[in-house]
């Protein structure tokens, strides 16, 4: 399977309109713009409060921490959260523009059946589509990379939570991507590819999350918590709360990890990490959109 040509013919034509260009410098500026003020926000206005009398009197028993002081212990893994948290949501802006109409377009043009009449495989085509559409992503994230070494600067957060949440945030791209892909292949113009791919992933971003916040205590606990496992955002509170009891003690507020992982029951999703089922789950799917869009665009039906 080769996916060279389109690739390179793809990122030629994106990369050659001004209008490229345009929009990987107002996302720097926005996302450059936001994470410093978040930085200036965690540095200034997170301050201990005072003790009254100075300190505890003796024999008085134990309390637990004040809410300031385990937010000034918690600033690096709370702006990395922050940081994350709006790299999805950059994400889930930029993507479906993207790759929308990767496929829309070449049949609005009448240029489909030139395509597929090359050697390539319909995959091949679907997969280089994706991966022209990922490359300029990567290159928007790239740019944003430096600002995160602002959390080294307060300290405080564990490889593990850096890798987990660079794992959910890259198949996030992937899955947004390939489902983007999906619908281009399917609708008949460019227009019609956005809106139908805008709307399923902000219904997963933000209206499963949403879903989850506007029902009741009771339903939260008992069906609602499952709304949970398709946000992206709840997938990156997740992974950065599944190792930091304070940081959870922060976030319980409007994020409550669904199930208790009782031990042994390996075959329910309360088993695992909300994170775990959440990337898996978005990385399966990827995979399955990306062969489904190649047999969409493919004339003879074929799955290769």
């Amino acid at each position: 399977m080769s996916v060279a040509p389109v690739l390179v013919q793809d990122m030629r034509m994106r990369m050659r309109a001004g209008s490229a260009y345009l929009l990987l410098t107002s996302i720097i500026l926005a996302f450059g713009g936001f994470t410093l003020g978040t930085f200036w926000a965690i540095t200034n206005v997170i301050r201990p409060v005072a003790i009254p009398g100075g300190v505890a009197p003796v024999g008085a028993p134990p309390q637990a921490p004040p809410i300031d002081r385990i937010l000034i212990s918690q600033r690096g893994p709370i702006f990395l959260l922050v940081m994350a948290l709006w790299a999805v949501v950059i994400i889930a802006l930029i993507v479906p523009a993207a790759t929308s109409g990767s496929i829309a377009r070449e049949r609005e043009m009448r240029t489909l059946p030139l395509i597929l009449s090359t050697p390539l495989s319909a995959l091949s085509i679907v997969t280089g589509k994706l991966l022209a559409s990922l490359s300029y992503i990567v290159l928007v994230a790239a740019t944003g990379v430096p600002l995160f070494t602002l959390v080294a600067m307060f300290g405080g957060v564990a490889a593990n939570q850096l890798v987990s949440v660079l794992v959910v945030v890259l198949v996030t791209a992937f899955a947004f991507a390939a489902l983007g892909v999906f619908v281009s292949a399917l609708a008949r113009n460019g227009l019609l590819a956005s809106l139908v791919t805008y709307s399923v992933v902000l219904a997963l971003t933000l209206g499963s999350y949403a879903v989850y916040l506007a029902a009741s205590p009771l339903s939260k606990a008992v069906s609602m918590k499952y709304a949970l496992y398709f946000s992206p955002l709840a997938a990156v509170v997740s992974a950065m709360t599944q190792s930091n009891s304070q940081l959870n003690s922060i976030v319980s507020q409007f994020f409550r990890e669904p199930g208790t992982r009782v031990a042994g029951e390996w075959w329910n999703l309360s088993h695992y990490p909300l994170w775990w089922v959440t990337t898996i789950a978005y990385l399966v799917l990827g995979v399955l959109m990306l062969v489904a869009a190649s047999r969409a665009i493919n004339p003879l039906r074929r799955w290769i």
